[in-house]
């Protein structure tokens, strides 16, 4: 043999050695498969669902029962390949995930796979399963909404359609929506809708909303919604099994704790005069006579209770709230909602009104040409003391008059008093009015500082 030969000779063999040594060091110890194979492995959470899963490349290639004591299954040896898995069982959604990777010499994990409940020809729906949407029966009536993953059977939908408590309500196709209707109206044009479908022949709709009457929509109250089998696609594939899912609706934006007030916790310069009077908003509707019990107000006045809804209670002190004063609200633990169920904790807000201040005025500060048959109002913040108001106003130039509260009795507005030049004011003249601090509220509370205001009357 010549050398060269031989060369090539040792060279080949190392060659292969090395080749073998390589494809040792590729195959961990715990693995069986060699390159070109390798296993694939799962659990399924739904141990006792009695789920199946197949592989399959074009074709079926290898199926399997899921373990009904951990749910966990097992392919052994699968060649190398993409392989798309599925996972099916009378009660779930059928799993399918495509291009499923097995690589030579190793194990995939497809991990823990959790079975949807939801049927397969159903996308999504609103309210989620076991949510709490807030609804307020007051400004409109709840709405549910399914989306579909084919067009929809409408007559089969709605007869598969239930809930409980039993509602009536009305079907509208080709919209989906992910809040309570605000409206009294079920104009779904308007508001965040989804259409879903161009509404011609209703043969392509894949949405609907369910508008509840607003005599079922209840607050604080558990729904279930269901849909049963007979409900079927366009084609007449119907539901696997029935579609079934609950939520809860609550009346107010806040947590058990988080009640509501107004003026809120806090406010200073609170105007006295308050539409509203004290507003109070519970989590949950209460029982009146526990609620008014517990309350209390520093400092003590008179309290008038309404309710204008379940959830809210409304203080009235007789009139304008105290000026320039802090007023403290508490309310005790012993509170109860209509259920029984006390606060238990207390609960407690401060706010603290405006001082008594003039609003505006009429004429207004620097404002020209003025008639000289004019009167002068001057608004305040709160209701004041009439008979205060001669010894606390100045015009200057002088002029008499006499003061009176705006309108007639008995509709005069005591926050708005009117003074009556008994003659005509000097025409093209600069007029200021000012208003001391002795100038008191229906209380006695005076103005901390004085007002002062000028304008001019037009020339002749």
């Amino acid at each position: 043999m010549r050398p060269h030969s031989v060369v090539i000779v040792l060279l080949a063999v190392l060659l292969v050695s090395c080749t073998e040594t390589i494809i040792e060091q590729q195959i961990p110890k715990e693995f069986t498969n060699d390159l070109l194979h390798g296993d694939l492995v799962g659990r399924v959470r739904q141990k006792s669902s009695g789920a199946k899963v197949y592989v399959s490349q074009v074709g079926p290639i290898d199926s399997q029962a899921v373990n009904p004591t951990d749910g966990s299954f097992a392919f052994r040896e699968l060649r190398i390949g993409n392989y798309d898995v599925t996972i099916r069982t009378d009660a779930y959604r059928i799993y399918q995930k495509a291009n499923v990777q097995i690589q030579g010499g190793g194990v995939t994990y497809m991990g823990d796979i959790n079975l949807s409940s939801v049927p397969d020809l159903v996308e999504k729906f609103y309210p989620e399963d076991n949510g709490e949407i807030v609804y307020d029966w007051r400004y409109g009536r709840i709405a549910i909404s399914i989306l579909f993953s084919h067009p929809m059977d409408r007559v089969s939908v709605e007869k598969a359609f239930a809930t409980v408590p039993p509602s009536e309500g009305i079907f509208v196709w080709g919209s989906y929506t992910t809040s309570p209707l605000r409206t009294l109206y079920t104009d779904l044009a308007s508001g965040a809708f989804d259409p879903g479908a161009t509404i011609t022949t209703f043969s392509r709709v894949t949405s609907m909303t369910y508008s509840m009457a607003r005599k079922d929509s209840y607050v604080d109250t558990s729904y279930t919604v269901t849909m049963s089998t007979e409900a079927h696609d366009s084609g007449g594939v119907h539901l696997r099994f029935p579609l079934s899912f609950r939520f809860s609706t609550v009346q107010s934006y806040t947590t058990q704790f988080g009640i509501q007030t107004s003026p809120v916790h806090g406010d200073i310069n609170v105007d006295p005069i308050s539409n509203s009077g004290i507003l109070v908003t519970f989590p949950r509707r209460m029982d009146p006579a526990s609620t008014e019990a517990a309350t209390t107000i520093t400092p003590p006045m008179n309290k008038v209770f309404l309710w204008p809804d379940g959830n809210q209670m409304k203080i009235y002190t007789g009139g304008p709230f105290l000026s320039d004063t802090t007023m403290t609200v508490r309310i005790a633990g012993t509170a109860r909602d209509k259920d029984g169920v006390p606060l238990v904790q207390d609960f407690q807000f401060w706010f603290r009104t405006a001082p008594l201040s003039v609003q505006y005025t009429s004429p207004m500060n620097a404002q020209l040409y003025i008639p000289v048959d004019q009167t002068i109002g001057v608004s305040f913040n709160s209701y004041v003391l009439l008979s205060s108001v001669p010894s606390s106003f100045s015009i200057t130039p002088g002029a008499a008059g006499s003061f009176s509260f705006s309108g007639t009795s008995p509709y005069q507005n005591p926050a708005y008093v009117i003074f009556t030049p008994s003659a005509p004011l000097q025409a093209n003249t600069k007029y200021t009015v000012t208003l001391s601090t002795g100038l008191v509220d229906m209380y006695g509370i005076a103005m901390r500082t004085p007002y002062t205001f000028s304008f001019v009357t037009r020339p002749n």
